[in-house]
């Protein structure tokens, strides 16, 4: 596997700094509220930033925004829930956290500048839901789309349980078995053992 660094936040959730080019330039997937240490480990290993592509608007995915100083990509359908965090930070926590409307700039998956990467559109965790697929490195990262052993919740804001089957149905089941999925939260696994051992990816794609 190509070098991947992966940071789990104390949300639960994976934010990973890809060096697709064996040099300096990363690309942050995700981006937690606890970005201290990803953005730490570019600066003790002199990288460069060459943007962040985000899978999902959830504060658990897009927080870290706030403190990050490059260029940010994900589908627009999304940006309502990245730009307003605080009602699911009253939703899923308990403390009185807080946090500011987020004024950044935000690009559409269209203006990501590197053509390598395949962004699928699967909907069903919420309306935007994207996963970011490096074909030449045999990697997908899915966010909350897939994980190991089971798929996105659809109960939340924009989420969709049809819309979910769907995506599972149409673009799960076009992976490429061999590939290895990151997912947002949880350990990685090929997508061929994912489609045998995830009793709901089978039970859709067997529906």
């Amino acid at each position: 596997m190509p070098e991947v660094y992966k940071f789990t936040s104390f949300t639960t959730s994976n934010c990973y700094i890809l060096r697709p080019f064996n040099n300096d330039i990363c690309i942050f997937i995700d981006l937690p509220p606890d970005l201290h240490e990803p953005l730490s480990y570019v600066k003790e290993n002199k990288l460069t930033i060459g943007g962040a592509l985000v899978t999902h608007g959830h504060f658990d995915h897009a927080l870290g925004m706030q403190d990050f100083e490059s260029s940010i990509y994900m589908n627009l359908e999304d940006e309502f829930l990245a730009r307003n965090p605080q009602e699911q930070l009253a939703m899923f926590t308990d403390s009185e956290l807080k946090a500011a409307q987020y004024e950044g700039d935000i690009s559409n998956l269209e203006s990501i500048p590197y053509d390598f990467i395949k962004t699928h559109h699967n909907p069903g965790h919420t309306a935007g839901s994207t996963s970011f697929e490096f074909t030449s490195l045999g990697l997908i990262f899915t966010g909350d789309f897939v994980f190991r052993d089971s798929i996105g919740r659809t109960d939340l804001k924009s989420g969709n349980n049809n819309k979910m089957i769907d995506s599972i149905k149409n673009v799960y089941s076009k992976f490429n078995p061999d590939y290895e999925i990151l997912p947002g939260h949880g350990p990685s696994e090929k997508v061929s053992t994912i489609s045998r051992g995830n009793i709901f990816i089978k039970e859709y794609l067997n529906d």
